[in-house]
């Protein structure tokens, strides 16, 4: 052990005769757990609600979504999907019909997002994980079935199974022109077999049907649809998929990844994210000003020690070490208990569901995620070096 390493321990260690300075020290490295433990809590918590968000664009979003650059709807090229079955990293695929139209119930109404999907849909999205009551479409079921956000089934006061009145939808018809005497609209009655639960707004405003009853309403022959949603195997790459969807079909299709639909979402995460460790670090640095100050006063207190020194053959670099390495002691060890709490905090939250969303049953969102601790770890070393590095330049101005 060094002779600064030596005495900086013994400082450390030992009680100061201030008590200021006893008082001081404890209450640093005190704020400094705390500010390290709500660092990593906070950044744990951003995660579990990023998470949280993404589990919601799976259930509504492909890995990978097909749609035409020129017409609103495909007609079915076997040559075409042969070719995305052959791509390497395609798992799945599904045909989905997208079109907006008008839901009733008895006295009730309004404007719905209709998405008619075939049998592979809910094995290519993970629809099935936000179904809060009943069930997925059936499939091959003859009855004519919808599966309907919460809000929209509020809104229509629909019920389960034709319990309390079915879904009539909507459209405008093609075959008939409007006049007092002929039907302007085309419609079909559904029962609600399922309703999922979504926070999103046009989430909310979504239903879904079988991919035959939504192109027997638009009126459309059966082998045309609006899009294709694609699932990739477990160890592909989506983009590189995506890419080679892109040479394959040409430039009359449109290839997005679930991240490029959402382009907005992810931006807006990538840029709180950043706003959020540049706050937390800026708490931390002022955080840190509690240990300079203790340090700082330490120096005063110890005026005759370090005179002691230079006298039995310490030079200046030696005694600046000296406080160099308590600042570190002091910053590292609040630090680490910090982290050690925030991580318990975390892990608790995560296993037990201590603590629950306000007004529901959910539990608050935390993952304990790797990189927050090495972010943590990163913003503590630097600026408790820092600060130590400031507090041990205050020597030079002391008189001693």
């Amino acid at each position: 052990m060094g002779f600064s390493s030596f005495i900086a321990k013994k400082y450390y260690h030992s009680k100061s005769k201030w008590n200021i300075v006893n008082i001081i020290s404890r209450s640093a490295s005190f704020v400094l757990v705390i500010a390290v433990c709500s660092f990593f809590v906070v950044l744990s918590v951003f995660s579990g609600l990023k998470t949280f968000g993404d589990n919601y664009t799976k259930a509504f979003d492909p890995e990978i979504k097909i749609t035409s650059n020129n017409n609103k709807f495909l007609l079915t090229n076997e040559t075409n999907e042969t070719k995305i079955k052959n791509i390497k990293g395609v798992s799945k695929y599904s045909k989905i019909i997208e079109e907006k139209v008008l839901v009733q119930n008895e006295e009730n109404n309004g404007f719905a997002n209709l998405h008619g999907v075939d049998s592979f849909y809910n094995s290519v999205v993970e629809i099935d994980s936000i179904i809060s009551i009943g069930k997925w479409l059936s499939p091959g079921s003859e009855n004519q079935e919808v599966v309907v956000s919460y809000n929209l089934a509020d809104n229509l006061d629909l019920g389960l199974f034709n319990y309390g009145g079915g879904l009539s939808i909507l459209v405008p018809s093609k075959k008939q022109k409007n006049n007092l005497f002929k039907k302007s609209f085309s419609s079909s009655f559904h029962m609600v077999s399922g309703v999922f639960n979504s926070s999103d707004v046009s989430d909310q405003r979504t239903l879904f049907t079988t991919l035959n009853s939504a192109q027997k309403l638009l009126g459309l022959n059966e082998k045309m649809f609006s899009a294709i949603a694609v699932k990739t195997n477990v160890n592909s790459n989506v983009v590189e998929v995506a890419n080679q969807i892109k040479k394959v079909l040409g430039k009359e299709y449109t290839v997005k990844t679930r991240r490029e639909l959402n382009e907005t979402y992810y931006k807006m995460l990538n840029a709180e994210s950043l706003i959020l460790n540049f706050v937390l670090g800026l708490i931390l640095i002022v955080a840190m000003f509690n240990t300079i100050g203790a340090v700082i006063i330490l120096i005063i207190e110890k005026k005759r020690d370090i005179q002691t020194l230079y006298k039995i053959g310490a030079n200046e670099s030696q005694i600046t070490k000296v406080f160099f390495k308590h600042g570190l002691y002091l910053s590292y060890s609040g630090g680490f208990i910090g982290l050690v709490l925030g991580c318990l905090i975390v892990f608790l939250q995560e296993q037990f569901n201590l603590i629950l969303l306000s007004g529901t049953s959910i539990p608050y969102p935390v993952t304990f995620d790797f990189n927050n601790f090495l972010i943590v770890i990163g913003w503590l070393l630097v600026v408790g070096a820092g600060g130590s590095f400031v507090s041990s330049i205050a020597l030079k101005k002391i008189k001693l």
